[in-house]
């Protein structure tokens, strides 16, 4: 049976690697299994402007990711929106909306309680999950879908490669210590489209013209491309990034990541098994690190990891059929 979807938060126009190629696994577990996006709200508009509009949909799915808490580096604004856009639907709509691929922490008790209105939660971690049943409210974790993040082209490259964080300040820090080893410095959130992009979405609203979102979409693609390819030709990936952990898993590449905003990185690292991939950023000094690959058991943990988190994946689609 098919299910008509407005899938909320969609982040495919973001200039971030991870979420473009987040969007794309969303997009084809979805499309497999007979889950159809009906309509989607980019995560530059305003949610609940949506809402002026007639809506018809057998489901609502809003895209988390690391969105809902309140951290100081939240975007409070967009915390709101979503928020506002639950209430908004439950009081006029008898629709089911569910939130997917989140983790959440730091929220107010008023926040919390428009939590308790949706259908269904999934977080991502453990610690999301406990936050949540503390403040009883139920989920299920479900690992992040770029867990179902494929290649066939993996190769054993020579390079180091530095990626940035999603702590402002700590990319200082990495394109410093990746400039005097000399690394290749590959950030995630990229700068050749800003201004592009700012006027397309700002000025002419982009996702109001579809050819004009498709031309947009092209060029995105084609940046992941060239970044895909050389986390391919590298031989160890340095990362702030909780995206970048699932490409270097899916490349098998191995690399080290540090403690990020919310508990996001440490919580798939515990999944993982790999609590020791997490360095302290400090330690990066203007002088080599000992650079070490996985061993035996780190491989077959990953290798448990990805075959749970496939499992998981598909209770949680059927369960999404199932409503």
């Amino acid at each position: 049976m098919k299910k008509n979807v407005l899938l909320v938060n969609d982040t495919s126009l973001v200039c971030h690697h991870g979420c473009t190629l987040l969007m794309q696994c969303i997009y084809d577990v979805f499309k497999k299994n007979n889950i159809i996006i009906k309509d989607r709200i980019f995560y530059e508009e305003d949610y609940t402007k949506y809402l002026n509009k007639k809506i018809n949909f057998d489901l609502i799915l809003i895209n988390g990711e690391g969105t809902i808490h309140g951290k100081k580096n939240a975007d409070i604004k967009k915390v709101k929106q979503i928020l506002d856009f639950i209430k908004l639907v439950k009081k006029n709509y008898k629709i089911p909306v569910i939130i997917f691929n989140s983790t959440i922490s730091s929220l107010s008790n008023n926040q919390l309680k428009t939590l308790r209105m949706l259908d269904k939660i999934y977080v991502r971690e453990s610690y999301s999950y406990n936050y949540l049943k503390i403040n009883k409210i139920n989920s299920m974790i479900v690992p992040d879908l770029l867990s179902l993040l494929k290649f066939k082209d993996n190769k054993i490259g020579k390079n180091i490669i530095v990626n940035d964080s999603s702590v402002k300040i700590n990319n200082k820090k990495l394109k410093e210590f990746s400039k005097f080893n000399n690394y290749n410095y590959v950030p995630l959130l990229y700068n050749h489209l800003r201004y592009f992009r700012y006027f397309i979405y700002k000025l002419i609203k982009i996702y109001e013209f579809k050819f004009i979102t498709k031309f947009y979409l092209a060029i995105k693609k084609y940046y992941v491309r060239s970044f895909l390819k050389q986390t391919n030709d590298s031989k160890f990936i340095i990362t702030g990034r909780f995206h970048s952990i699932f490409i270097a898993l899916a490349r098998m590449k191995p690399f080290y990541t540090f403690e990020s905003d919310t508990y996001k990185v440490r919580g798939l690292l515990d999944m993982l098994g790999l609590r020791n991939r997490i360095i302290d950023i400090n330690s990066l000094r203007n002088k080599p690190i000992l650079l070490k690959n996985f061993t035996k058991s780190e491989i077959c943990k990953i290798k448990k990891f990805k075959k749970s988190a496939n499992e998981t994946i598909k209770i949680f689609i059927r369960e999404l059929k199932e409503i």
